[in-house]
């Protein structure tokens, strides 16, 4: 993600050793087309997101931005809306299970519900004066600096 050449536009793979993505947005509709492949595609990665979600507490936009850039020819901002929109979803669906079966810590979570809430607005209007291009830029570098300092701190607990 960090070196896709420089383009308002993502650069489609040429030759027969970069296939297209699954999932192609049609240029004169601005919708994708819907095919087997796509659902496959789409399919896989949220189970990957999920699995890793649900194992390592990690996932979210650090693997649906990754996994939708793969599998997709969107405009970035379109795949980050997206991946905060599954997470919305699956956040909501946490929040809700856990406050039913009353293990809710209120007096922690509000604050830092309202923290998030506050730091993803200012992300927001930062990200919407970035062209696509330095925003992946920025997703690929921050990935890779939590990548890393996830694994300094396995290595320092072995």
């Amino acid at each position: 993600m960090f070196r896709q050449p420089n383009g308002s536009k993502p650069q489609l793979p040429t030759g027969p050793s970069q296939p297209l993505p699954p999932c192609q947005l049609d240029s004169r509709t601005g919708r994708f087309v819907w095919t087997a492949s796509w659902t496959r595609a789409l399919t896989l990665s949220g189970v990957g997101a999920g699995i890793l979600s649900g194992l390592l507490g990690v996932g979210g936009g650090f693997v649906i931005v990754p996994a939708l850039k793969k599998a997709t020819n969107a405009p970035l901002h379109a795949i980050v809306a997206t991946s905060l929109a599954v997470i919305s979803l699956v956040s909501a669906s946490g929040v809700i299970s856990t406050a039913i079966a009353v293990r809710m810590n209120w007096q922690v979570g509000v604050p830092f519900a309202a923290g998030t809430m506050i730091a993803m607005l200012a992300a927001w209007r930062i990200a919407s004066r970035l062209s696509g291009h330095r925003l992946q830029q920025g997703v690929a570098l921050v990935s890779g600096l939590i990548a890393i300092g996830m694994a300094v701190n396995v290595a320092l607990a072995a």
